[in-house]
């Protein structure tokens, strides 16, 4: 067993053996990075997927109340710029590129903060990447956003659409879906994002040549239904069809009246329409109707 350390001074002389005094405490290092950075000094990234960033008064009232309760994640410019050297002129010169959190980031703005609190990422590798994947399953992207992304992550990567969605947890025919929206023309896009163009109808419109896209047509009114109902029209079909007059034995009016039988019509794409026109009017009236369409869009 060892024994008490003895100096070589206190044996020369004769005096007893001092204990050594122990070492100092190391004084703690300061943090490398900082643990807030103030609002002035963040750049959003600009491989963000989102397109617009929702309900931030709702999250500022709650960052008021609460504060900011989770990081945001942050790379230094450098680091960022290293990687992603063509994004220089959109991050400008503020030190630190957002990884993650750009709704608190401006949420903290609208609710008056001047700072928020951070943590740093020293990497900026695979980082749009991980930016992708990460608000796939924060689940609120828009049905375009996801399908935008999707999309950039097989170009970043170099997979196939399946394994795209195995990264970010989805089906293949979930991927399949959303990249349809993709072949809508710009105008219905932005109507899918305003709301004005449902999710299943954009599905199925995008599975169109683009020149035969076009907004569904919307129903006719209840009481318009109705009406025509009462007037020898089916109302189950007027909804969804062009409806030409049919034969009703209550009203007494027969298919070789004033008026001729084409039966219904349904409405569609415009390939469909077309289709059934070709199989339902005679080429007479066929060329009638492309010269009444012809003269309604010279008007």
């Amino acid at each position: 067993m060892a024994g008490k350390r003895t100096s070589l001074a206190a044996l020369m002389v004769g005096q007893p053996a001092e204990q050594e005094a122990p070492a100092p405490a190391p004084a703690p290092a300061a943090p490398r990075w900082p643990q807030t950075v103030r609002l002035e000094d963040l750049a959003d990234n600009p491989d963000n997927p989102r397109e617009s960033l929702r309900d931030l008064e709702g999250l500022a009232d709650t960052i008021r109340d609460e504060g900011v309760l989770q990081d945001l994640v942050v790379v230094p410019r450098d680091t960022w710029l290293a990687v992603y050297p063509h994004h220089a002129e959109k991050v400008g010169d503020r030190p630190y590129v957002i990884q993650h959190g750009h709704r608190r980031r401006h949420a903290a703005a609208l609710a008056g903060l001047s700072e928020v609190p951070v943590k740093v990422r020293e990497s900026a590798e695979s980082a749009e990447e991980r930016t992708l994947i990460e608000n796939f399953q924060r689940d609120d992207l828009t049905p375009l956003e996801e399908a935008r992304a999707l999309q950039r992550l097989m170009e970043l990567r170099e997979i196939s659409l399946r394994e795209a969605c195995r990264k970010v947890g989805k089906s293949p025919g979930w991927g399949t879906q959303r990249m349809i929206l993709l072949k809508l023309r710009p105008e219905l896009q932005q109507a899918l994002v305003d709301g004005t163009l449902k999710l299943e109808d954009a599905r199925e419109i995008g599975k169109l040549p683009p020149e035969e896209q076009a907004m569904p047509l919307a129903p006719p009114p209840v009481a318009e239904s109705v009406r025509r109902a009462g007037n020898g029209f089916h109302a189950d079909e007027s909804v969804y069809g062009v409806n030409a007059r049919r034969e009703d034995p209550a009203s007494g009016e027969k298919a070789g009246g004033r008026r001729r039988d084409h039966g219904v019509i349904r409405l569609g794409p415009p390939s469909v329409i077309a289709a059934e026109l070709r199989a339902k009017l005679s080429r007479e009236d066929l060329e009638t109707l492309v010269e009444l369409l012809s003269a309604s869009v010279a008007r």
